[in-house]
């Protein structure tokens, strides 16, 4: 009985490792600008490759990407141990970055966070925004 149930809780447990991976396949990445005194945007990258933008980033940004460049993206923010984080000396008018997937959305207010900024440049590289 008990090495069934022991079978039981493994086989779940890698059931759900299993899913997570493909549910991250699945979910759509999100990143843009908000607070302080600019104007924010909200840019979301579909599994698909299809970009969507609310608001207005100050270039123009591609409607579209390779899916498979998408997969390479949410692994890179899936390993990248993002945090969200308020970095000193930072004027509070000034506006955050964010980069979300899933659940989670990191929010970063100043460039102290070395992989937020990679993540954030490689994104805004992939549909084609110059920083702001």
């Amino acid at each position: 009985m008990r090495l069934a149930l022991l079978l039981a809780v493994v086989a779940l447990a890698l059931a759900g490792a299993g899913c997570g991976t493909s549910a991250a396949g699945q979910t759509p990445i999100r990143f843009g600008l908000g607070g302080g005194n600019l104007r924010g945007y909200r840019i979301t990258v579909q599994p698909s490759g299809s970009v969507r933008i609310t608001g207005r980033p100050r270039s123009t940004v591609r409607r579209q990407i390779a899916p498979a460049r998408v997969r390479q993206l949410q692994k890179e923010i899936l390993h990248a141990h993002l945090a969200s984080r308020k970095c000193p000396g930072v004027l509070p008018d000034l506006a955050s970055r964010y980069v979300g997937i899933g659940g989670r959305t990191y929010t970063v207010h100043g460039d102290c966070e070395a992989g937020f900024d990679r993540v954030w440049t490689d994104l805004a590289q992939a549909v084609g925004l110059s920083r702001s």
